[in-house]
């Protein structure tokens, strides 16, 4: 189940990283998840009732496919916030780099992507253009942007 961050405001996901990086964001996301207009039991969240690009607090019910694209432009919002604040030096981030550890931690979740290898490395690189390092991009092959 996905536990979507706090979100006071509700600020867009383009207010949030900028125009190009949450267009970016939401295709790259959407080209990797399954999609689907209509509920289903998600037998890996142990038949959690599931919606769309993997909605669970939402209203089980069928949706077109632009109200999935909102949804989960909602959701990438809520993340995308947590990240930036989570990462030192996140306006230096190439715009991959910033597409990628938004995908990460709406996949993996916040508290993940908080202790993961990839924001430590950011955040030590703060004072400089941050370079993905060859065990970076083993692991989560989109951080080299």
């Amino acid at each position: 189940m996905r536990t979507l961050p706090s979100r006071p405001g509700k600020k867009s996901l383009a207010v949030i990283v900028g125009t190009v990086v949450a267009s970016m964001a939401i295709s790259f996301t959407s080209s990797r998840e399954g999609v689907s207009l209509k509920p289903y039991d998600d037998r890996l969240a142990g038949s959690l009732q599931t919606v769309c690009y993997g909605e669970t607090n939402v209203g089980m019910r069928n949706y077109s496919l632009d109200e999935c694209k909102e949804m989960l432009s909602e959701s990438l919002a809520g993340y995308a916030m947590e990240v930036r604040r989570l990462t030192p030096g996140f306006d230096d981030l190439t715009d991959g780099q910033k597409v990628a550890v938004i995908d990460m931690a709406y996949n993996n979740g916040v508290e993940a992507y908080r202790t993961s290898t990839l924001r430590t490395t950011y955040g030590k690189r703060s004072n400089s253009r941050p370079r993905a390092s060859s065990s970076c991009a083993a692991a989560w092959s989109p951080c080299a942007g």
